[in-house]
């Protein structure tokens, strides 16, 4: 869960689809199982670094 400021909504579409894109690599992993848990450490650093560069 992400709580943010409502800064601009610019802001929380760029991180959604910069998101997005993170999310597609893992999910054309060969190693992913579609519906399964992400447990990237990887993952959730570059979704926090999104999350303070834009929210």
């Amino acid at each position: 869960m992400l709580l943010h400021d409502s800064r601009s909504e610019d802001g929380i579409k760029s991180f959604f689809q910069e998101v997005h894109e993170l999310y597609i690599k893992i999910f054309l992993n060969p190693l992913y199982l579609p519906g399964s848990r992400i447990t990237s450490s990887h993952f959730d650093t570059k979704v926090r670094a999104l999350a303070r560069k834009y929210l």
